[in-house]
């Protein structure tokens, strides 16, 4: 017997038992005995990916699972991921696409497949981030302005933080609620505040947070301090507006040349080539 038959068919075998594994029902004693009777699939499948997850993450090594676990965190969980859930998902598309690839009778192919369907998914996360970082820049001199009209109005840095973060959306607005319930868990505020950095990663954001820690520290006034920050990050949010503009003729070359510019030559010249045409054959 061909020996990619074999292997084939030993693939497809191991990721039906994986698939099966992952989404089979795996109650534990003490939680069939507190849910008997109950039908909640939402939970139980939570729970089986979670389980399939923490088993591959033993085959993980630890720096990956350092960074997965921090781009996550940066990406603020998107469709409530976490990791043991994204391993489940890098695993089952890495074994889809291995199987496909045994099947078509490509052993190399197939481990290729499988080792870039093992890493698609942080390639998905890593953009969520991006996009989540992008957003948060973009609100942050907004929200720096609110939070100095509420302190300029009289509000403590705690209770204008409060403010804006129940009266806006948005990721830095989850960031900010995230402080607030550190700091009710008995965390320190500057403690809370780096946190966020770290989260983060925000240059910009990061500027600010320190500015916040020494004008507190040595008695400055937050309202000044705010305001200088908030007209800083507008300026950098001016420049980098005006940085993409002018990329923009350099990225636009490109579909130019390759689609509007062929489309007009035929348009233009196209007639005059025919009549040309024309001409010649009837001579």
């Amino acid at each position: 017997m061909d020996i990619t038959v074999i292997l084939g068919a030993t693939a497809v075998v191991a990721s039906v038992g994986a698939v099966w594994w992952a989404l089979a029902p795996r109650p534990s004693r003490a939680s069939a005995n507190l849910f008997a009777g109950l039908d909640i699939p939402g939970e139980q499948r939570q729970d089986r990916t979670s389980q399939f997850g923490s088993a591959v993450r033993r085959f993980v090594p630890k720096p990956l699972l350092s960074g997965l676990e921090a781009k996550l965190v940066q990406a603020g969980h998107p469709r409530g991921l976490d990791l043991p859930r994204l391993l489940a998902v890098k695993t089952l598309v890495g074994l889809i696409l291995g199987v496909l690839s045994l099947l078509l009778g490509q052993p190399l192919l197939a481990l290729a497949l499988g080792l870039f369907g093992f890493f698609i998914p942080d390639v998905w996360v890593g953009t969520q981030r991006d996009k989540r970082r992008a957003s948060m820049r973009d609100d942050a001199p907004d929200m720096i302005d609110q939070l100095t009209i509420c302190v300029e109005a009289g509000l403590g840095l705690d209770a204008a933080l409060t403010r804006v973060a129940s009266s806006t959306d948005g990721p830095l607005s989850e960031e900010l609620s995230r402080v607030l319930q550190d700091m009710r868990a008995g965390m320190a505020r500057e403690q809370a505040l780096r946190a966020m950095v770290e989260r983060t990663e925000l240059p910009d954001l990061r500027q600010v947070i320190l500015a916040l820690i020494q004008a507190q520290k040595h008695g400055v006034p937050i309202a000044d301090t705010l305001r200088v920050q908030s007209a800083e990050i507008r300026v950098k949010r001016k420049q980098r507006t005006e940085e993409k503009a002018a990329k923009l003729p350099v990225k636009i070359l490109f579909p130019t040349m390759l689609f509007i510019m062929p489309a007009l030559f035929i348009v233009l010249l196209g007639p005059a080539f025919l009549q040309i045409t024309h001409g010649f054959g009837g001579q």
